[in-house]
Parts: structure tokens; sequence; C-alpha cells
């Protein structure tokens, strides 16, 4: 990258003169500081990274995906180009598609089985195969599962009523069709992703009404803190923002994706603010919204033109000469103005 940064005295290998960050090393900090230990210990948190060109976005993204796995922290990236990123209920469902549903329904079963003491093999989650497993009863067994499964459930409130609802269901079939049947164990799938799914199917699940942006934003603050209990070390939400910085549509031969208009890109802006707002709630979850330079300085579609969004953002006080990669927005590789 040909930037004309140079490499600040006294600041590391990490800095860039003019308090610039490099990608691998601000992707490496992110899972020393916050997939090892902060998001399994229940934190949250929203950071806004402006990448200095595409190439640095791509290693950014990348070193983070590898940094992550070596921690064992599963990344989701959603992309503006194929997302209607304005929306937070196509995030969700972009996000939810990433998402192995029956594998989390099954380490709520398994949880389940050892609260009781019967602790089950892996792939023989059914009554009948650990009722047989352990020489009991498999009636007896099914009912001490069954309650243990809606207790840990039902009446956990940290999780949306729905959500609720659903990985019971999830959870359920994994104990045997008496319970929940394949087709309604896809029900609850193609609902949570935004499948088409008719609401008498929905009722039969005891889901009376379909994800939109009335109760996305509580669905997808809850993803983390459900992946932790899952035996993840939480989950990390890359959010590529770099489309809404272009304003013009090109000719239609070579338009690819969704593009933005103006009030869309508040739209998304608010979305961010609104993440960032919910941090509280944000449980084992770390987002990651990637921006070219633009949209920190444009006046019509960058920051400047949503407050709302850029005071939450904004270096209130900034050493110019070194970087904070605690801050809440990151600049790597670039600099947005003259070191004085």
């Amino acid at each position: 990258m040909s930037s004309g940064l140079d490499t600040g005295a006294g600041t590391g290998t990490a800095v860039l003169g003019g308090g610039v960050m490099k990608a691998d090393d601000y992707a490496r900090f992110l899972a020393d500081e916050y997939l090892a230990g902060y998001l399994p210990a229940g934190g949250g948190s929203v950071k806004l990274v402006v990448a200095g060109d595409a190439d640095v976005a791509d290693r950014f993204e990348r070193a983070l995906r590898d940094a992550a796995a070596g921690v064992e922290c599963p990344v989701v990236s959603v992309s503006a180009e194929s997302t209607k990123i304005h929306l937070i209920d196509q995030v969700f469902f972009a996000l939810a598609r990433q998402i192995d549903w029956d594998e989390v329904a099954a380490a709520v079963v398994v949880a389940a089985y050892d609260a009781i003491n019967f602790p089950a093999t892996e792939g023989r989650l059914t009554v009948a195969e650990v009722a047989l497993d352990h020489d009991v009863d498999a009636r007896e067994l099914h009912r001490d599962v069954r309650r243990r499964l809606q207790r840990s459930l039902l009446h956990d409130n940290t999780l949306p009523r729905e959500l609720r609802r659903a990985l019971l269901r999830l959870a359920q079939a994994h104990l045997g069709e008496r319970d929940a049947s394949p087709a309604e164990a896809q029900v609850v799938r193609d609902w949570l992703v935004g499948e088409p799914v008719a609401l008498r199917d929905l009722r039969e699940v005891l889901i009376y009404g379909r994800i939109g942006r009335h109760n996305a934003r509580d669905l997808l603050t809850s993803v983390g803190g459900l992946l932790l209990r899952a035996g993840h070390r939480g989950l990390v939400l890359h959010l590529d923002l770099t489309r809404l910085a272009e304003a013009r549509r090109p000719a239609v031969p070579e338009r690819t994706g969704i593009y933005y208009s103006k009030m869309a890109v508040l739209d998304a802006y608010e979305l961010l603010r609104q993440l960032i707002d919910a941090t509280d709630d944000l449980v084992g979850l770390l987002v990651v919204a990637v921006v070219p330079p633009e949209l920190v300085t444009d006046e019509n579609r960058g920051l400047p033109s949503y407050a709302a969004l850029q005071l939450r953002v904004a270096d209130e006080v900034r050493d110019r000469r070194r970087a904070n990669p605690y801050a809440s927005l990151v600049r790597l590789e670039v600099r947005l103005e003259a070191v004085r």
C-alpha cells in the first residue's frame, strides 16, 4: 500500500505514524484482548474500523478469521453488497444462515442430560439411546430431560421469548419424534433464516410471529450469549460497509449486488448506533464494522451526515502519534488528517 505512512518512533511495531495500526496487528489485538477472555466472560463491544483500501480490508478480515480460529471463536461476515445492511432483520437472517442451529440445540440437549446426571455420548442424543446406555427406563428419562429443557430454555429471560421456543423445538427434535418431528424442526430453521413459513405452521411450534424489524435486534444481540452456552467463546460479527460509499450506481451491465440511497445509508448508521447503545446486551458478541476512509470524512454520505453515530465513535481526545486499539474507531493503514 503506497499511503506514504511512516513508522513513528516509540510507537511499537503495531502502530504506523499518526496513530494508525496495521491490519494484522489489530486482528491479533482483538483476539488477545476481546476474543480470548472478554467475550467468553460475557462482554460485548462494537468497533468501527477504517480500512485504508480494499486490500487492507481483505487482509484484516482474513487475519481476524485466523486469529479468531486460534481461540476457537466463530466469525460470521455480512456484506452490504449482498445484504440490505440498513435492515436489522436482513442482517440477522444473514448471520443466522451462517450458524449451525442444530449444533447449538444439540449442545443444549447435552447440557440438559448432564444436569440430570445422565451424560450423553456424542451422536447419541435420543432418549432411547441414552436410556439404553445408562440402563434406565426411557419414559422416566424422557420426563426428566424434557422438564430440564423446558426449565433451562423457557425460563431463561436473557433470550427473547420467540428464540427460547424455537430452541426448545430444535432441542426436542434431538430427543426423538415424540416431542418434535423433523418437519417441525425444519419450520423453526426456516423461520430463523427468513425463509417463507406459513403462520399456521409457526403456530404449531408455538411461534406466533415472523422475524421483522420489530424484534430482530433482540434476536441479534442474544446470539453471542447463546453460542457461549453451546460451548463457543462467543461470536464475531464482521460487517463490510464498503458499498455504502458508492453514491452513484454504475451502468446496468456493470451493477453487482445492492446499492444504497442517502436515506438507506442513514438507516445503516442508525442500526450501528442502536448496536452501540445496546452494548450491555451484547453478551459474548463483538461487532466489527469496516468502512472505507471516505465514509469518515464525506459530509454527504459519511459519518458527519449522521451526528448520532459520529458522536458515539469520534475521539474526544486522541494522541496523533499513538494508536488506541481500545477506541471505538480504529484506523488501519490510513491517516485521515496530517500529523502536526
